[in-house]
């Protein structure tokens, strides 16, 4: 029994996050069992009152119950306590009813009626209240009748009640065990009510957690994309409002690739949570920190009416990322190039100005890295015309846009003209001459450069076939292979079929190269070099003196030629006083030293010839002999020689 009474009577603890969904509940039971009271009013005041002239202790019996309940309403509502002062509320109108000569049946009817609303609330107690309350007004009626005392003036109710205590305690047994299988319904209820909320739970909870990633980077924990976007709308409103600035700031990580590469990802994904911590860190509370992918991550700063306002902050970023870290036993130096743009000062476009950011950021970076671009509309114009050259590239390759042009070298004893160098130049259909200052970059960093150095290479061999045929055989043409170019294509196998094809003698072609070629891929490069040069071609180290100039390198590759940088020439002096401490002597010096031909470009001065001359130079190349010229001019210029 006693375990009966336990099971009925412990009921399942609300759990914590339910709590709220049983309160809302609970006050939409309220307001329920509000209109059922008001009814019951209604009923005791204008039907009974009417049947029994008892309108005194009809309306204000009535009145003096449901008042209260109304009254405490704002103040109580879902609250337990509310719950069992409507309990207590629905009972005492039985009272009414019982004084209003609607007799015992009916009044256990109404009493069944009433506990089996109060389940509605899914709580034992004010089932316990409301059976207490009926117990006791029975226990109370029934002493009224044995002592025969009258309540209101009315005596004829005592002698009509009619009942005894066996009555009421039968009463009581059957109050009893309505209250037990009542009891256990709203223990089902409850049970089942809780179970609905832990299912609701776990569907809110996994919902979030799916919000939360679809939002956020699984590395770093900071925003990603997404996130920023509907950021964004929320921070132009803001701005728009308050008629003040927000700033895009794209910062892209420099050279992090080449740590992924060497150190391992391990590694790399351990640095990119140390830079997520610096920027958190290193920011102001309301600017918002995203990671869009990779080593690319997105500030936006707000609030601000001047730009002065971003210098700080950029500033302090830039000096954070200089700092040593160590990320798993290594030690890292790493920096940071930033793009930055500003609504409304660049554009009231969102998609604009996260376009624009990105464009400044490469502007940072082809500015030497570690550093900061404002976006401006003239870097913007830029480019878009670098854009459409890129885009007009490969309609202007298969329309036979690009020609060679060919620079002469001269030979310092004898000035005659020994050979040239080729030269691609873009012939555009309506701009007209596009230098190679402009487009050669575009092309490498898209990767078209070697289609065009494809094309050269081709080129360049039927035309010394057009020079043997015209009977300069002895000229050698030289061609410049870049970095691209050289990691990419198979240029020895390009070399070796041209030669074939055209028939031409290997000896007559030449490949320039820099010294950046060579300290990137050493090993491979001196593979391709060495058999480059058993195929005959020859070997220029063009731009020599600028890079690393390590005498090992030349030692180490297969260099026919050094090509002395124009930068250099330009330091010669008419006045040979001065020229003694120059360092294009040291230069020809190790050229002698190394029995290799040396040769200097960019001569455009007699004094600068005669000087080059007579410190051993071999070969010059510049515009004071001849500027570059088409195929014609050059063939023209050796028929006159």
């Amino acid at each position: 029994m006693r375990q009966i009474i336990n099971y009925l009577f412990s009921y399942p603890k609300i759990p914590e996050f339910a709590k709220n969904s049983f309160k809302l509940f609970n006050i939409e039971s309220d307001k329920v069992m509000i209109g059922l009271l008001i009814l019951q009013w209604f009923i005791s005041t204008f039907v009974t009152s009417i049947q029994y002239n008892t309108y005194f202790y009809g309306f204000f019996g009535g009145a003096l119950i449901v008042l209260p309940i109304l009254f405490l309403y704002p103040f109580f509502k879902g609250d337990k306590y509310y719950r069992y002062f409507i309990a207590m509320a629905m009972m005492l109108f039985s009272i009414i009813f019982i004084q209003q000569y609607l007799g015992r049946i009916e009044m256990h009817f109404h009493i069944f009626i009433v506990m089996a609303i109060l389940t509605l609330y899914k709580d034992i107690f004010p089932l316990l209240i409301a059976a207490a309350t009926t117990l006791l007004h029975h226990l109370i009626f029934n002493y009224l009748q044995l002592y025969e005392v009258s309540l209101f003036d009315m005596p004829v109710m005592i002698f009509n009640y009619g009942c005894g205590f066996d009555i009421v305690i039968l009463h009581a047994i059957f109050v009893l065990s309505e209250l037990a299988v009542l009891g256990y319904i709203i223990r089902i209820q409850r049970e089942h009510q809780i179970s609905l909320n832990i299912t609701q739970n776990q569907i809110n909870e996994l919902n979030h957690e799916l919000e939360y990633t679809s939002l956020h980077d699984s590395l770093t924990g900071l925003p990603n994309r997404l996130y920023l976007r509907q950021q964004l709308k929320g921070i132009k409103q803001g701005a728009i409002k308050n008629g003040d600035k927000f700033a895009i700031i794209f910062l892209d990580l420099d050279h992090f690739k080449n740590i992924n590469d060497t150190l391992g990802h391990d590694v790399g994904d351990t640095l990119l949570k140390t830079v997520a911590n610096i920027l958190r860190t290193n920011v102001t509370e309301n600017a918002l920190v995203t990671r869009i992918g990779g080593d690319e991550f997105i500030i936006v700063l707000s609030g601000f009416n001047h730009v002065d306002y971003l210098l700080p902050v950029i500033t302090e970023l830039l000096k954070e990322f200089r700092k040593e870290l160590f990320i798993k036993g290594y030690s890292l130096r790493l920096s940071a190039s930033m793009g930055v743009s500003i609504y409304p000062d660049d554009s009231t476009s969102v998609r604009e100005l996260m376009k624009y950011a990105d464009i400044a950021m490469y502007k940072a970076k082809a500015d030497g890295r570690d550093n900061f671009s404002f976006f401006t509309q003239t870097l913007n114009k830029k480019i878009h015309s670098e854009v459409d050259i890129i885009n007009d590239m490969q309609r202007a390759f298969y329309d036979n846009e690009f020609k060679l042009y060919y620079q002469p070298k001269v030979d310092t004893k004898s000035k005659k003209i020994i050979g040239a160098e080729a030269l691609i130049r873009w012939h555009h259909h309506t701009k007209g001459i596009i230098g190679p200052n402009i487009f050669i970059p575009l092309a490498e960093s898209t990767g078209f450069i070697l289609n065009l150095g494809s094309f050269v290479i081709k080129e360049s061999a039927r035309a010394i076939k057009r020079f043997n045929d015209l009977g300069f055989t002895d000229l050698v043409i030289s061609i410049n292979v870049s970095t691209r170019q050289f990691q990419h294509s198979d240029l020895y196998k390009d070399l070796e079929n041209e030669i074939s094809k055209n028939e031409i003698n290997p000896k007559q072609l030449a490949i320039e190269i820099t010294e950046g070629i060579m300290i990137k891929y050493v090993e491979s490069a001196l593979s391709i070099l060495e058999k480059i040069k058993i195929l005959g071609v020859s070997l220029y180290l063009d731009d020599f003196g600028t890079g690393y100039s390590s005498l090992s390198y030349l030692k180490k590759f297969p260099i026919d030629t050094l090509k002395i940088d124009k930068s250099f020439v330009d330091d010669i002096s008419s006045d040979n006083i001065k020229n003694e401490s120059l360092l294009i002597n040291t230069i020809l010096e190790m050229g002698k030293s190394l029995k290799l031909t040396v040769i200097a470009e960019g001569v455009e001065e007699e004094y600068q010839f005669n000087y080059l001359r007579d410190k051993g130079c071999d070969i010059i190349q510049g515009y004071y002999f001849a500027k570059p010229m088409c195929e014609e001019d050059f063939i023209e210029l050796l028929k006159k020689e």
